[in-house]
């Protein structure tokens, strides 16, 4: 095995179920909840999901055994103004998750070496190829929280092209040579994020007051970054980019309400709370950048 969990009598653990083939483990989450489930945190999960959807409408599949998708329902009391933070702290869980498993191969490889979060919530390695998405929705007084990782590769598109910039935890080129427990992963999973949501609600929302602030500050390798945003709805469809709302500019930092602000070519800053941010070609380290970033950012 190569995912073991730290704490095996599961402290915190949310009970999650395997599904077998589904569409959409975030459809599947909205059914059980219209069907009459309720109450504590739960999760679906599976390793064969045929038309899942990531931010901005992207389609998300999982083929049989080479990803994850796996959906929490965390019920909140936060109102919608106070849940700006609640996808970035997402981000920490699936982090989180990565290293309290004890995941190397033969080499010493761990699965969350050099990971770190693009803003707002995708992990990608050092290299910057993308390990694992996250889709929050609302249902009610719930959150669904929809994660995806790639457990095998090289990574294919429906048409068996490879995916450009994909990265994954297994096989050629992965992260971890071995084989990964799925079921131990999303176990991992559901409790570090649902960890985090808690600590989140215990202040209200303010990642300030929690302290999640400074640990995503320290997470996300955006800042430092020129990047270009695509506004919501600027594209001609989902994922596009170059549309005419979209601008360049360099990622400056994140502030209290979870917003990344970009400094423009004049000079002028720009608060980001929604929309596609593409990381621009560089040739610094990203997390020596992102640090520099910060220690510029706090004077």
């Amino acid at each position: 095995m190569v995912f073991e969990q730290d704490d095996p009598a599961g402290a915190g653990a949310v009970p999650v179920q395997m599904l077998g083939t589904v569409s959409s483990t975030q459809d599947a989450a909205r059914a059980a909840l219209e069907g009459g489930k309720s109450g504590a945190a739960f999760a679906l999960a599976t390793t064969d999901q045929r038309s899942g959807r990531g931010r901005l409408g992207r389609r998300w599949s999982t083929p049989p055994g080479d990803g994850l998708a796996l959906t929490l329902v965390h019920p909140t009391a936060l109102p919608l103004e106070a849940r700006s933070w609640c996808s970035l702290v997402t981000g920490l869980g699936v982090l989180a998750a990565l290293r309290g498993a004890r995941a190397e191969d033969a080499d010493g490889r761990s699965a969350a070496a050099g990971l770190g979060l693009k803003w707002p919530n995708d992990v990608l390695t050092s290299a910057g190829r993308k390990l694992s998405g996250i889709l929050l929705e609302a249902h009610g007084d719930a959150l669904l929280v929809g994660v995806g990782v790639n457990l095998r590769g090289p990574v294919r598109d429906p048409g068996g092209a490879p995916v450009e910039g994909a990265a994954w935890l297994s096989g050629p080129d992965g992260l971890v040579g071995a084989p990964v427990n799925a079921e131990v992963l999303a176990a991992l999973l559901a409790a570090r994020i649902e960890a985090e949501l808690r600590q989140l609600e215990e202040c209200g929302g303010d990642a300030l007051a929690s302290g999640q602030w400074a640990r995503y500050g320290e997470a996300c390798i955006t800042p430092g970054r020129p990047v270009t945003v695509e506004p919501l709805g600027a594209g001609e469809g989902p994922g596009a980019i170059g549309g005419q709302g979209a601008y360049s500019g360099t990622a400056a930092r994140i502030d209290h309400q979870g917003r990344l602000c970009v400094v423009l070519p004049d000079g002028a800053v720009r608060a980001v709370s929604v929309g596609d941010v593409r990381h621009a070609r560089m040739h610094h380290q990203p997390h020596e950048t992102s640090l520099r970033a910060r220690r510029d950012a706090q004077g």
